[in-house]
């Protein structure tokens, strides 16, 4: 005789929410709404702008800050198993990612890309720009107390050893380049890349006012705010006017030549994990009200149109570069300026 079996109301449906963990285990994985983004050593983005959306869209943000050019080779190097989901990075370096398919172009998902100018969304929205930063150089207000009217009056003897400038391996150095082409040519800055060599030329005479070519900037910011150098040529605002708010004594140059838009990117890494995730984010990032946190926060200029800034900030208007031909000639600038300039 078989004996009956019986369960109790309980026994079933821990049974049944069994069944469901072992025949459907997405489902518990889902619930960790995770992302990985590479983008700048930037303590904004992890303190103040990721926690917004965070909150916001119920995730979570793994985050390893570093510059462009090694963002990159961290994404080339696991081409195979992609880790990260977004990229934030220059343009001219994202422009080498597409080349190398490393990247992916945004989808129609990413609703507030047709708020944003055709410049701001570039190569047929491969990516985004989240904001532009102004580039051109800062300042110790109690040395330099009115700054420079020209990018020009940096080359005046008497700021012999007061001025570091940034390594041409990182992408603000094309301001200091630009401006030096600028003098020769006479040419506007957005017109001065393809005579980059006749800058080294003139960078070369601004040698003696040069005490540091830096790639360390919390170094070479620590030392402008000390006064031990007058000029630093040129972190941009996202640095600058931040540190101007916390009260250092430096200031952002407005020179008459003109201020560049920095491209600050962001983009999808192709075949990275949780798309669909990386998607929301980057659509948040680029909403109205979070890039007014952005430009008054990062003291950049917002990408999207219908945002509404604070009376009291106010951006001019800036000068955009073209950006493939820095990506083409970069390798050749930096060997050039390396050799002529930064050797002593």
């Amino acid at each position: 005789m078989t004996k009956k079996i019986t369960f109790s109301r309980r026994q079933v449906l821990a049974g049944a929410s069994a069944a469901a963990v072992v025949g459907f285990p997405n489902i518990v994985r889902a619930q960790t709404r995770e992302i990985f983004i590479g983008g700048p050593a930037s303590p904004g983005l992890t303190d103040g702008l990721f926690p917004l959306i965070e909150k916001k869209l119920n995730v979570k943000v793994l985050y390893e800050g570093t510059n462009s050019l090694i963002n990159l080779e961290k994404i080339r190097s696991n081409k195979a198993r992609p880790t990260m989901t977004l990229t934030m990075m220059d343009d001219p370096v994202l422009i080498l990612a597409e080349r190398e398919k490393v990247i992916k172009k945004l989808p129609a998902d990413v609703t507030n890309l047709a708020d944003l100018p055709a410049g701001a969304k570039p190569r047929d929205a491969m990516w985004a720009n989240w904001c532009q930063p102004m580039c051109s150089f800062s300042y110790n207000t109690q040395t330099v107390p009115k700054g420079l009217e020209s990018y020009a009056d940096a080359w005046d003897p008497k700021y012999k050893e007061r001025i570091i400038i940034i390594s041409m391996r990182i992408t603000q150095a094309i301001a200091p380049l630009l401006a030096a082409t600028q003098y020769v040519t006479k040419k506007p800055l957005d017109q001065c890349l393809p005579d980059w060599q006749q800058g080294i030329e003139r960078m070369k005479q601004l040698k003696p006012n040069i005490i540091q070519v830096s790639t360390n900037a919390p170094q070479a910011q620590q030392l402008l705010e000390t006064g031990e150098c007058d000029l630093y040529m040129a972190p941009d605002s996202r640095t600058t006017l931040l540190r101007k708010s916390k009260g250092a004594p430096v200031d952002q140059g407005r020179p008459k030549e003109g201020i560049l838009a920095m491209p600050a990117g962001i983009a999808l890494v192709e075949g990275g994990p949780n798309q669909d995730i990386g998607i929301q984010f980057l659509n948040e990032m680029l909403s109205p009200d979070i890039q007014a946190y952005i430009g008054s926060t990062f003291f950049s200029k917002p990408t999207n149109s219908k945002t509404v800034l604070p009376a009291d900030l106010k951006f001019p208007d800036l000068v955009s570069l073209d950006w493939e031909y820095f990506a083409d000639n970069r390798n050749a600038m930096i060997e050039r300026f390396e050799r002529e300039v930064s050797a002593r």
